[in-house]
């Protein structure tokens, strides 16, 4: 640990974790207002929810897609210009070539568009008696990896399901990734089992920094969300972790 430290230069890092709502022009403002916010407490990188723009499920992905560039992209591009940060777009439902997909943009300080990840795992589960959940049902999966560079160290991008597989943060790991950043949305029975389980396993596993970023939990949505979005250390440590309700958290990394 003390090797991987020396060569990171400090930086504070902000997770937001968002109250999502049907209305997409509300989110759009308040993860805005959000990202300035957290800039203003010093941040230089910010990360979004998955979803960040749109409920989360298959009968709300082709409403709320959007091709890229697009509303949602553009008002994170301006976001990281205005406030000078490395910001983790979480992720929105994208359109391309008449396949949907559940994309992560990042934007730099200057605004401009670094990486587009597109989710590999796609999230298909069926616990029974408790949740049956089906993204392939709409989306189409990725198969990049997805890594930039910043002053501070070079980061690993994931979303959601992608954190139940080993081989990714091994293979960001191997490529000189020191933090990895997965916007996420485990829900009321993944949640409680599994959420702060994974990250500390992967961050002890391949010795970095894992940070998430979930949506707030919303009671009356149709898909309730854990929170608890969660910055760990590559000790397993929790250094900084939000409740269930919207708020930004920061570590110093």
């Amino acid at each position: 640990m003390s090797a991987l430290a020396r060569a990171m230069s400090k930086f504070r890092l902000a997770v937001v974790q968002l109250h999502v709502t049907n209305v997409k022009a509300d989110n759009l403002s308040r993860a805005r207002r959000l990202i300035q916010e957290a800039a203003g407490q010093g941040s230089q990188v910010v990360l979004l929810p998955e979803c960040f723009n749109s409920p989360y499920g298959t009968s709300f992905f082709p409403e709320y897609a959007e091709r890229i560039p697009g509303e949602s992209s553009r008002m994170l591009s301006e976001a990281a210009k205005e406030n000078k940060v490395y910001l983790v777009g979480g992720s929105i439902p994208e359109e391309d070539g008449g396949k949907l997909y559940n994309s992560c943009l990042v934007f730099s300080p200057d605004g401009e568009l670094m990486l587009k990840h597109r989710k590999i795992h796609l999230f298909d589960i069926d616990v029974p008696g408790k949740i049956r959940f089906q993204e392939s049902e709409t989306l189409s999966p990725g198969s990049s990896l997805s890594m930039f560079e910043t002053p501070f160290c070079k980061v690993g991008v994931g979303i959601c399901y992608d954190m139940r597989f080993a081989e990714l943060p091994q293979l960001y790991s191997q490529k000189g990734c020191q933090l990895l950043v997965y916007p996420g949305a485990f829900n009321m029975t993944t949640g409680p089992a599994h959420w702060e389980l994974l990250q500390r396993g992967r961050a002890v596993d391949n010795q970095v920094y894992v940070a998430t970023a979930s949506p707030a939990r919303d009671e009356a949505a149709s898909y309730v969300a854990w929170g608890h979005s969660t910055v760990v250390n590559p000790w397993g440590e929790v250094i900084s972790k939000a409740g269930s309700e919207e708020a930004v958290v920061y570590a110093d990394i």
